[in-house]
């Protein structure tokens, strides 16, 4: 069949968060993985190195992942309830 390529599936395995971290810098890029994933192949088939910059706009470092989240979401409930200590309160519990 002429114009028919044939496909094939890639699969990986990554760190949850990195790839949560990594779908959020790549959808403010205009980009899904796959799109990524494909774009690096072509250009290392192309080039037969990894020569080109895609830069995000996003700190990584800033993103909260689920985790984050879940974490700040049980902290805020724990100040609204009233169960926090003071700074320090907490250094004299941990004996600095």
């Amino acid at each position: 069949m002429k114009g028919y390529k044939m496909t094939s599936v890639v699969q990986f395995r990554m760190d949850s968060n990195d790839k949560e971290i990594l779908e959020t810098m790549l959808k403010d890029m205009g980009l899904d993985l796959g799109t990524a994933f494909r774009m690096f192949a072509a250009k290392v088939l192309k080039t037969g190195e990894i020569p080109f910059s895609i830069t995000s706009s996003i700190d990584p470092d800033t993103i909260w992942t689920k985790e984050d989240e879940k974490a700040y979401k049980k902290a805020l409930k724990e100040l609204e309830r009233g169960e926090t200590i003071s700074h320090e309160e907490m250094k004299r519990k941990l004996g600095l």
